[in-house]
């Protein structure tokens, strides 16, 4: 059988040729692989968020005030929320609280879940008209010094990641001492704290004021854009810039590859 080469007595002269495109070869392949590695990485660390009522990542545990001081505006305010996180149907737990605090929804839980409550918060106040649930267990005073309690208790077990207070911020004033308490244990710990206010009188917003301050609040206007944002979508993110430079590199890269690493041709003159 024929050999498919031709001897060329000028072989050696290319070997250098040769050799600097293999380690172009080769230094783009390490390169290419960096990139992938970088790409697979902010992939990962993109943050998303179902709504921005919780600190990161749309987890988080709802601290929820059922107590019968609530302002009865404040139930369309509350019913817009817990529809809002049913639309989104974002993870979360729940614990309520009036006197003593409860665990009603283990962290993780999809937020479709709840939506079988909204019915009890679709009239003036959420402990009149239907017989609710704690309609006999919430009667007493309030401490939401139990519930933030709870709440802490239970990112602490499970590494939820924030904590999100709806209450109209009337504390009893035995609580006051657990409460101060437990917000600084919040603060210690690096729990993000965050708080819905359900219409407070002056005295108790300026208490809240001064213990977890302005930005923790969550006002009106995002309570609206984040009702909005779950008729719309399940989540929402800024503009991964970075992701998509590291795409238009990898691709750089393969292509440069291609035409770097083309098979030797000889043309015909």
């Amino acid at each position: 059988m024929a050999s498919r080469t031709l001897p060329l007595s000028d072989a050696p002269e290319l070997w250098t040729y040769a050799s600097r495109t293999r380690n172009l070869r080769i230094a783009l392949a390490v390169s290419v692989l960096v990139v992938f590695a970088a790409l697979v990485a902010t992939a990962f660390s993109l943050q998303t968020r179902a709504t921005s009522y919780f600190a990161e990542g749309g987890n988080g545990i709802v601290v929820l005030d059922l107590s019968a001081s609530v302002d009865p505006r404040a139930n369309a305010r509350l019913a817009k929320f817990m529809r809002t996180l049913a639309d989104s149907d974002q993870h979360i737990g729940l614990v309520a609280f009036e006197e003593q605090a409860y665990e009603l929804l283990p962290p993780g839980t999809r937020g479709d879940a709840i939506r079988p409550m909204l019915r009890f918060f679709g009239t003036s106040n959420p402990l009149s008209g239907p017989t609710t649930p704690w309609s006999r267990a919430f009667l007493g005073g309030t401490s939401i010094g139990a519930g933030l309690h709870l709440a802490r208790e239970i990112v602490e077990r499970t590494g939820t990641g924030s904590v999100l207070l709806i209450s109209d911020l009337q504390d009893a004033t035995s609580d006051i001492p657990l409460l101060t308490d437990e917000i600084s244990r919040y603060g210690r710990a690096g729990i993000p704290l965050r708080v819905l206010p359900l219409f407070p009188n002056d005295s108790a917003l300026g208490l809240f004021v001064g213990l977890v301050g302005d930005d923790a609040f969550v006002g009106e206007e995002a309570l609206d854009e984040n009702a909005g944002i779950a008729e719309r979508q399940g989540v929402v993110a800024e503009f991964p810039w970075w992701l998509l430079l590291l795409e238009a590199a990898l691709l750089v890269g393969l292509a440069s590859n291609v035409y770097i690493g083309r098979r030797l041709e000889w043309s015909e003159a």
